[in-house]
């Protein structure tokens, strides 16, 4: 009898933890007192900070081991050894990166008492492992048993969960579309780059034969990998000062934008002790509040700033000895290492993997005479960033805070804080490499030693400000400065849509509360459907289906609200616009590829083909244009094929039609894919949707699968430093990752109406509201 056979609801409840009562753990020094609210939030108390950090490990493992053991498996290339043949490619491509490698590197060039925080939550993850009588249900689905956990096993799933946030797919991209398009026409479809740099060929070596059977090698394993087909990915992040807010302290509020993660990618969780008390969302497998949280004197959030600190090397090996590979006139020896990937119901996958001075080599190698080495901060050598961890949660001042981060390195983030003090403050943390501008661009010669990195941009002299004349900050992954900064910092910045949105919600506020921060959370008007919707009004209709269909986006708000059809009938007749284009442009094979997007280098750069679109539809330029074409003409042949389309796909009804009924995320379990017949046990329900890819409100998806949500805000957060018991957040399923639990998925309706709960801080009423309490306990000797 299989697994899909003997599975049902009813066992799903026997595989959920114990969080009531008292547990004896060996480990801890003193008791720790959990309390979970109504949520399932956990909210730990412990007496010290080393036993505070073992509870965090204890109850994330809790809530999220699976969750945890999937991270760590994939960072590590294992995942083929429970779903089989599929994941081999990937697990391939992720033994080439060696992320446990630079883990291990960086647990060792920490200080002692940071080891001490990795060692004291991977002893309670540990503790959770040795003392439960339930594991997590997936892990009787894939018929294994979970590892100990490793204090730098949290490292390598961080790495993991950042690795594809950088520049090289855009510059795997761009060398494929070098090579079918040209320099110029390449050039001209990324606006703002320079055609020159485009010119650059590395000498001695052409593009095709080795290097481009390397590149699409490296873009079939990075489609393995991208199985969430994440899309439009950003976030958003303000704060306003307390001269602004109906308080008079500031308000610190966003929501981070990623793919919708079964279960989520953060963590909802308290931690306190003598020395600190933090509430925010964490990285299952990592101690502290990276990215969001505030203690009782700061309060901290993230969005992506879009840097580049992410080269690929293109290296020349020996024709006679494969094992060297030239550098400076130099032959040097690379570094092999004989990989085995072991494989469910298949044989075991046996290659070498090679790595220069440049780094890893991730496509190619010596057998073809020429690979691509990635070079990468957060593997570049041991690196001591994760001090930046313990420091965060003391910090009591927006300076204190600031300087916490001096050794962070990746992700480069926009840093907004805010201080209780009343100090707002704005900083890009992290670092970002001095190198020849050509880096930006393409793939380099490894060879010539003329594309080194030379240090780092100093941390004093990142983009940073404090307490601006215009009382806010807002950032939306768009260009943090202008031309005249000294350093450069990335080229694929997000267009300017959502910041320019934002800034004028938060602006609309009068002495706005937290809870009216809901307001700029939920603004879902479209700037690219406005333009869109102005040239529809120069193009006749074809047909009565047509013309009704016309008429409803010519009446529309331009609102991508869940409850309107138009919404639905301006995406279909976009889509259908954007794939001529695409199709004129970039040609068969590369519209295919941006068309349906496997890796995140397409999905960048659809997202800014559809802005250089955008760009050109509001100024009349026909650059885009097939021959004989007018944007008005184009636009109303779009519109009869995109009506056409929900037609043939949705019925003729147009009151079906709405954006809610079409545009659904649908939350899909780590397993499902390899064990269909448990997708219903395993996956949560899908969410209707508002909103789109370029609205505030976070709905992206891919065109080749219209309107299915692939990105999504996973956390909303609004900080009240005036009154920290006024904070609220909400994540879009909830904080247990066990299928079938009642905190699976409690949050989705709360998410998907953009509301929020309280952000529970104060321990009395944690204590008196509580859903459950459990005491950790020392064993006794």
């Amino acid at each position: 009898m299989t697994i899909t056979n003997d599975l049902n609801f009813q066992d799903l409840p026997r595989s959920w933890p114990n969080v009531s009562g008292s547990v004896s753990l060996d480990g801890l020094s003193q008791p720790v007192q959990v309390f979970r609210d109504s949520l399932g939030i956990p909210h730990v108390r412990a007496a010290n900070e080393a036993d505070a950090f073992f509870a965090q490990g204890f109850v994330t493992a809790q809530d999220r081991l699976w969750q945890m053991e999937f991270d760590r498996r994939r960072a590590q290339g294992k995942w083929a050894e429970v779903v089989g043949p599929p994941a081999a490619d990937q697990d391939r491509l992720m033994r080439r990166f060696r992320l446990e490698d630079s883990a291990k590197a960086d647990y060792q060039a920490v200080d002692e008492p940071t080891r001490a925080m990795l060692d004291r939550y991977a002893a309670g993850v540990n503790a959770f492992i040795a003392s439960t009588h339930s594991l997590p249900i997936e892990f009787r689905i894939a018929r294994i048993q979970p590892g100990p956990w490793q204090p730098w096993d949290g490292l390598t799933a961080y790495k993991v969960r950042h690795l594809f946030m950088g520049s090289f797919e855009a510059k795997v991209l761009r060398a494929q579309m070098l090579l079918e398009l040209g320099p110029e026409k390449t050039a001209a479809l990324f606006p703002g780059y320079e055609p020159g740099q485009l010119l650059i060929l590395p000498p001695g070596l052409p593009y095709s034969g080795p290097l481009a059977d390397g590149l699409a090698e490296l873009t079939a394993g990075l489609s393995a990998l991208n199985y969430l087909n994440e899309q439009d990915l950003g976030s958003n992040s303000w704060v306003v000062s307390g001269a602004r807010t109906a308080t008079g302290g500031p308000i610190l509020a966003g929501d981070s934008h990623r793919a919708l993660d079964t279960p989520n990618v953060y963590y909802q969780n308290h931690l306190a002790c003598p020395e600190f008390d933090v509430v925010g969302l964490s990285f299952p497998g990592l101690p502290g509040f990276p990215h969001f949280g505030h203690n009782p004197w700061v309060a901290w959030c993230v969005t992506h700033t879009a840097a580049d600190y992410q080269d690929l090397f293109i290296e020349r090996f020996h024709q006679e000895n494969p094992g060297n590979y030239l550098w400076k006139d130099q032959w040097k020896p690379a570094d092999p290492r004989e990989e085995v990937v072991k494989v469910k119901d298949a044989p075991d996958l046996h290659f070498t993997s090679w790595a220069t001075r440049h780094g890893p080599v991730i496509a190619g190698g010596p057998a073809s005479g020429a690979g691509l080495a990635f070079r990468y901060t957060a593997t570049d050598g041991p690196s001591n960033w994760p001090v930046a961890l313990r420091p965060m949660l003391t910090a009591r001042d927006a300076a204190q805070l600031r300087e916490s981060m001096r050794h962070w390195v990746d992700p480069v983030n926009n840093f907004v804080l805010a201080d209780v003090h009343g100090t707002i403050g704005y900083f890009c943390r992290g670092e970002i490499p001095l190198r020849p501008s050509a880096n930006a661009w393409l793939p380099v010669p490894g060879w010539d030693g003329a594309h080194e990195w030379t240090g780092a941009i100093p941390f004093d002299e990142m983009p940073h400000a404090t307490n601006p004349p215009q009382g806010y900050f807002a950032t939306a992954n768009n260009k943090p400065v202008g031309d005249d900064y000294p350093y450069h910092i990335g080229v694929d910045f997000a267009p300017g849509y959502r910041v320019e949105r934002v800034t004028q919600a938060l602006l609309a506020l009068d002495s706005p509360s937290a809870a009216a921060m809901a307001q700029v959370h939920s603004d879902r008007f479209s700037i690219p459907a406005q333009v869109f919707k102005q040239l529809l009004q120069k193009a006749g209709p074809s047909d009565l289906a047509t013309a009704q269909a016309r008429a409803l986006v010519l009446d529309w708000s331009c609102e991508m609200d869940a409850a309107l059809v138009a919404p639905s009938i301006y995406s279909a007749a976009r889509d259908a616009l954007l794939q001529r284009l695409l199709a004129h442009n970039l040609g068969p094979k590369l519209a295919a590829l941006a068309w349906d997007p496997a890796g995140r280098g397409q999905g960048v750069f659809l997202a800014r083909f559809k802005n250089v679109m955008t760009t050109m539809m509001a100024s009349g330029d026909p650059f885009l244009l097939p021959p004989g074409e007018s944007w008005p003409s184009l636009v109303v042949a779009a519109f009869s094929q995109g009506v056409a389309s929900l037609r043939e796909r949705f019925g003729d009804d147009m009151d079906a039609w709405t954006w809610g009924a079409l545009h659904q995320a649908r939350p899909t379990h780590t397993l499902s894919a390899a064990f269909p017949a448990l997708a219903s046990l395993l996956d949560p329900p899908p969410i209707p949707m508002s909103g789109d890819g370029e609205t505030p409100l976070a709905g992206a998806y891919s065109p080749a699968q219209f309107a299915d949500v692939v990105g999504v805000s996973v956390a909303r957060y609004s900080y009240d430093l005036a009154d920290w018991n006024n904070s609220l957040w909400a994540v879009p399923l909830g904080s247990s990752g066990h299928p079938g639990h009642p905190h699976y998925h409690d949050q989705s309706e709360l998410w998907r109406q953009v509301r929020m709960a309280p952000m529970l801080y104060d321990w009395a009423r944690i204590a008196a509201e509580h859903e459950t309490q459990q005491q950790l306990q020392p064993k006794a000797a």
